[in-house]
């Protein structure tokens, strides 16, 4: 009798020690990190084979940049419905094969977003902008072809009404 309590005591305490342990392994793996913007952008542009200096001038715009892309993004704070109701407009955007405004505004409207919000993600797009534009600007003709980045269209010029 001594024997089986001291056993059913001895598994309690091995259970009470052990349920915190695999609980807090759960949790990581549910919390998967994304990985930073450098990281992104390198991965994004691995066509373009950028050479290690390149790659150290990515990831000092990127701490540069990331702030501001950031501070925009929680500016807009997005709740959980709108978050899935943008992913999902923008995946029935790509099967319809919309782009550019139109597809913007169909994810705008579906994303049922409030007008400091619309402001929020229009920094957010502005400062994202500003940083591709510069990590463009580091890549040769060379790099830029194999990337399949084409020259920016040429705007057209008004002509002065007299």
């Amino acid at each position: 009798m001594k024997r089986f309590t001291k056993n059913l005591l001895l598994l309690g305490l091995v259970l009470a020690v052990a349920s915190p342990l695999s609980a807090a392994d759960e949790k990581k793996k549910k919390k998967k990190r994304q990985p930073n913007l450098a990281a992104q952008t390198i991965k994004r542009f691995a066509k373009a084979e950028l050479t290690d200096e390149q790659q150290a001038k990515v990831k000092e715009l990127a701490a540069a940049h990331a702030p501001k892309i950031n501070a925009a993004r929680q500016k807009a704070a997005l709740s959980a419905e709108q978050k899935a109701a943008r992913s999902k407009a923008l995946k029935d955007n790509k099967a319809a094969g919309k782009k550019g405004k139109e597809a913007r505004a169909a994810v705008e409207a579906a994303s049922k977003l409030t007008e400091a919000q619309k402001a929020a993600m229009a920094e957010t797009r502005k400062a994202s902008a500003a940083y591709n534009a510069a990590v463009v600007a580091l890549l040769s003709a060379e790099q830029k072809q194999k990337q399949g980045i084409k020259a920016p269209k040429k705007g057209k010029k008004k002509k002065d009404s007299q």
